[in-house]
């Protein structure tokens, strides 16, 4: 006999469920017990997502895919559809850091960032809103960092390309409301994760002397504004504090960043 679908559970797809805060925010769902796409490039750490999942209120389908790819999300989002019968929330979380100068650095570097960071989220959405359209509508939440807006050397691809998904979330946020789906960016800071080790460039944490949040607590609160209606959300009152600063006061911003990254 299968297992009873709670009454209110909804078809998620998360992107980037490899490690850290997509891993996270899989289970979290999960737990919640929603049904979970959660895609990656690793099938290791796929089957180890599956087996986190075991014995909770949902359930979660691996799907090995690039978010580079849009034939990729294509084919994970008919799936899953196939599967469930619709998809309500994307969580597009796949991304990838880089640290070192924009002149310098391998050219390489700098475009699996840009065409994962960006081009990954546009494909997840062209992927899922034609199935959320069928569904009667949906939600859909990106994760952006607090250096979209307070960028600091060495960072500049990085951070342009999450002020990139500010933009998109706000455009698409008007072009889609029709549609009955709402989005929700959300500027994440520094997380404890793999992040900062699968860094290109030069991996490492930057901001060695600030606080860090868990990637559980980041997950909970993504699952958390997945039912909400907020448009921009930051998780602490130190990336707020962040991120006035770097629209109100960005030459303070810019001589503290320089003295972070100098010394880092």
């Amino acid at each position: 006999m299968g297992r009873a679908e709670p009454t209110n559970a909804r078809v998620v797809l998360v992107t980037g469920a490899s490690a850290g805060i997509g891993y996270e925010t899989a289970l979290a769902f999960a737990r919640r017990g929603d049904r979970v796409g959660a895609t990656a490039r690793r099938a290791d750490r796929l089957k180890q997502l599956v087996s986190a999942a075991t014995g909770l209120p949902g359930e979660i389908q691996p799907y090995m895919a690039d978010v580079r790819s849009a034939d990729d999300l294509q084919r994970v989002v008919a799936d899953m559809v196939e599967r469930w019968g619709r998809l309500d929330v994307l969580v597009a979380n796949a991304g990838l850091g880089q640290r070192g100068s924009i002149v310098d650095s391998a050219w390489d570097d700098l475009e699996v960032v840009l065409r994962t960071n960006i081009d990954g989220v546009l494909h997840s959405v062209r992927a899922a809103v034609p199935a959320m359209r069928r569904s009667g509508g949906g939600h859909i939440v990106t994760i952006s960092s607090v250096v979209s807006l307070a960028p600091g050397p060495y960072s500049a691809v990085y951070a342009a390309s999450k002020a990139a998904l500010n933009t998109l979330a706000r455009t698409l946020r008007v072009e889609l409301a029709p549609d009955h789906i709402w989005v929700t960016n959300i500027l994440v800071g520094q997380t404890h994760s793999e992040f900062a080790q699968a860094r290109r460039g030069r991996p490492g944490r930057v901001a060695g002397k600030l606080p860090t949040m868990s990637a559980e607590f980041v997950a909970r609160r993504i699952v958390e504004e997945s039912g909400c209606r907020h448009r921009t959300v930051t998780l602490r009152w130190l990336d707020r504090l962040i991120n006035l600063s770097g629209l109100y006061l960005p030459w303070l911003m810019d001589r503290i960043m320089e003295r972070v990254y100098r010394t880092s």
